[in-house]
């Protein structure tokens, strides 16, 4: 049984029984009750998870880019506290020990402006304060300076270190309507010093429109791999031992209209009931379509395209992740613009077809998400980040 349902008011508290969302992903198993955690962020953006006090529980850091905000949200009362006040345009954030004291800082991607490509891009980390509750303007050491900075991950690329991925949007000088002019992928390593100056490598530097960045350990051999969606669609960006880039791999050709409504916006690498693996995006740049990619029987590239969804307006978040444990995964993705929207897609392997779920629609206008077990039910929540509707909501899992 498949339910959705009408739009559903803001609230501060859970919801009662008639507004759970049944959300039933395996056999009426599994639902979601909806808990709103903020309605005060105007121009929210992007979502980050971490144990921000070290008490063993996730908590959960959001970003708003106009007007910026910076802040971190306790688990489990969901209590706000500021990381900064001094931070403007923020676009990015990514967690990591990065001083090696044993607590979780953060980086921070900000001076965030699509129509200035020459200007911005401030790149800092935010040094944890160990008494987070209490001190809310964590110290700032600048890491770099990239125009457009706008997607940040970390990952084990060598085998041996964590590193920091910057993926800017556009080049330097890009413009619209074309945004013609690759964008640097750069490369940070955590020096001996992080207070100090920060090397990078250049990965690449032909991304364009470049809205898209997941980590992957693509061929399983314990180091990550990139996945990157833009005007060129899906491509797999691939490291030698010493964690330099190796080669790129176009795997999904995006959609081919014309600029800036062309290629990928999103990407997502799952596994379906048979083992076989697929890619998932959000289609053209901040477009309408949810799509599939799976591998041709030949091996050729690049791999099958399949629209599985055309109703989305202003598509700006996409996961995919097993949100009912049963070895197969979901799609998670919502759409930022009116009449906004927040589904799950689940592949039925009786009709090959892709169910989708409505787990939000007219309530929080999606741009960011994250997927992860927030409450130890061993099963993955889902907290969104409302653009034009300004608010952080929790989807907490709920198994019958």
């Amino acid at each position: 049984m498949k339910l959705q349902c009408k739009p559903i008011a803001s609230v501060v508290t859970l919801l009662s029984s008639c507004l759970m969302l049944a959300a039933c992903q395996s056999a009426d198993s599994l639902r979601f009750e909806r808990l709103v955690l903020d309605e005060q962020m105007a121009g929210g953006y992007g979502l980050e998870v971490a144990d921000i006090d070290g008490d063993g529980l996730l908590d959960i850091v959001a970003l708003a880019t106009n007007p910026a905000q910076f802040v971190w949200y306790r688990n489990p009362s969901w209590e706000k506290y500021l990381i900064t006040a001094n931070s403007r345009g923020d676009i990015a954030a990514a967690a990591q020990d990065i001083d090696g004291d044993g607590d979780i800082d953060l980086v921070l991607a900000s001076e965030f402006n699509l129509a200035a490509s020459t200007q911005g891009g401030l790149l800092q980390w935010f040094e944890n304060p160990g008494n987070p509750t209490q001190n809310q303007e964590w110290a700032a050491y600048t890491i770099d300076r990239v125009p457009t900075s706008h997607r940040l991950r970390w990952g084990n690329f060598n085998g041996r270190s964590r590193t920091l991925i910057n993926l800017p949007i556009i080049g330097v000088g890009a413009s619209a309507p074309r945004y013609e002019g690759g964008a640097q992928l750069k490369a940070y390593e955590i020096p001996l010093n992080p207070k100090g100056d920060w090397g990078a490598v250049v990965l690449s530097d032909d991304s364009e429109m470049a809205h898209g960045l997941t980590v992957v350990d693509w061929n399983g051999d314990g180091r990550d791999d990139l996945l990157t969606a833009s005007f060129a669609g899906i491509n797999l960006v691939q490291f030698g031992v010493d964690g330099r880039f190796v080669k790129q791999t176009h795997l999904g050709a995006g959609n081919p209209g014309e600029r800036p409504t062309q290629g990928s916006s999103e990407v997502g690498l799952g596994v379906l009931p048979d083992g076989s693996r697929f890619l998932a995006s959000i289609e053209p740049w901040h477009g309408n379509e949810v799509v599939v990619y799976t591998p041709n029987a030949d091996g050729s590239r690049p791999w099958q395209r399949a629209v599985i969804d055309d109703t989305f307006a202003g598509g700006h978040a996409l996961i995919v992740a097993d949100l009912n444990n049963d070895g197969v995964d979901e799609i998670v993705a919502g759409h930022r613009s009116s009449p906004y929207g927040l589904y799950s897609y689940r592949y039925m392997a009786d009709t090959a077809q892709w169910e989708r779920t409505a787990l939000d629609e007219g309530a929080i206008g999606v741009a960011g998400l994250a997927v992860v077990d927030l409450n130890g039910d061993g099963y993955r929540d889902i907290v969104a980040i409302g653009s034009a509707t300004g608010n952080v909501v929790l989807f907490a899992s709920r198994v019958r």
